[in-house]
């Protein structure tokens, strides 16, 4: 296990791949004083509730990163196996009546008195720990599909399964996305990839078929203004706030969507609001900061020093690149509606201070490269 000599408390911080996530936290800070405020009042009688506990989770991301940043990141190749069963058991609990949190007709959290738990962040990491140490350690059999390929697949397919059924199709077609990504970049043949696509349509289909809630999300998405208030209202209206924000926006605070014409307008609409307070200028900073953000964490591993850290440092950051990309292709119309957050930016959570845990490792990995 881990020896205290190997944890080299140093600060030679990445600043290329640090800088973008604070400007990105600032951000979402700020944009949560203004849209938060109007629910905390109405719900709780606090204007600054949601404020006050998204000011926890940042301190509490600040830890996480710092772990991620000092621990050396071969050390959750000794842990994988009790982290990625520990994140199985979470998610399965996730589905036992008593345990489970029900919102929005989905079973995706853990109430832990003070905090609700989001077991899937947990699975994402131990996934693309697994992907980049089977990647690593199966260079030459990855060609085969029995013996390569397949058990890949099928350890990969257990939180999968687990997620379908919650259901959480958002972070489901997010691991999948990674996953693709990781196999697309490796010895893996081009025939096994797409078997591996055929079978995700499949599920996809399936489970969308089983929830008819999911069906119903498919359709607004696919005529959003056949039903403008009813099934496609949230939908309409952020279009309308991000349309309303213009070039240059209405200014801090004057958004007029964010007084309940949004749901969760301090998390998943977020980027709706910061479109109409902030306008097309400060909606293309947002943008870009990701972008920058995704060159560092590939440029990080390109300069790695070992298989396994180019392959961890690919995985973490699409994890959080392709969690912003869905979240504002989603609140933009060109994706349907998936429940997911905005990285760094919306009200904090699990999300949160995994987002920054994933950062402090990718920090990690360029600093052992140095």
């Amino acid at each position: 296990m881990l020896s205290r000599s190997k944890i080299r408390f140093n600060w030679d911080l990445d600043w290329g791949l640090v800088l973008p996530v604070i400007i990105l936290l600032v951000l979402g800070f700020i944009m949560i004083i203004s849209t938060s405020a109007v629910v905390g009042q109405a719900n709780y009688n606090d204007a600054f509730f949601f404020i006050k506990k998204h000011a926890i989770y940042l301190f509490l991301g600040f830890i996480a990163f710092l772990m991620g940043f000092h621990f050396p990141h071969s050390f959750y190749k000794q842990i994988f196996p009790y982290g990625f069963a520990c994140s199985l058991i979470l998610l399965l609990l996730t589905l036992v009546p008593g345990f489970g949190v029900t919102i929005g007709g989905a079973s995706r959290w853990l109430d832990l008195v003070f905090f609700k738990l989001q077991p899937v962040e947990v699975a994402k990491f131990f996934v693309v720990v697994f992907l980049s140490m089977s990647l690593e350690n199966k260079t030459r059999s990855l060609k085969h599909f029995l013996t390569g390929c397949l058990p890949l697949l099928l350890v990969v397919c257990l939180p999968l399964t687990l997620l379908m059924l919650q259901p959480d199709l958002g972070n489901t077609g997010l691991i999948f996305l990674v996953t693709f990504a990781l196999l697309f970049i490796s010895p893996i043949p081009f025939r096994h990839l797409a078997s591996l696509v055929s079978l995700g349509v499949i599920a996809v289909a399936v489970n969308i078929m089983i929830h008819p809630y999911q069906m119903n999300r498919i359709k607004a998405f696919m005529s959003p203004w056949e039903d403008p208030l009813g099934l496609n209202y949230h939908m309409v209206q952020s279009l309308i706030s991000i349309g309303s924000g213009g070039l240059w926006g209405l200014g801090l605070g004057e958004s007029k969507l964010k007084f309940f014409y949004l749901p969760l307008q301090y998390s998943d609409f977020i980027f709706s609001i910061l479109c109409e307070e902030g306008g097309f200028i400060l909606g293309s900073v947002v943008v870009v900061l990701f972008g920058f953000l995704c060159v560092r964490g590939f440029s990080i591993a390109v300069g790695s020093t070992s298989r396994y850290a180019y392959y961890l440092a690919i995985g973490l950051t699409l994890m959080v690149v392709l969690q912003a990309v869905i979240n504002m292709s989603v609140v933009s119309g060109l994706m349907p509606v998936t429940g997911i957050p905005l990285t760094f930016m919306s009200f904090g959570g699990t999300s949160l201070i995994t987002s920054m845990f994933y950062v402090g490792v990718l920090s990690n990995i360029s600093k052992e490269s140095k």
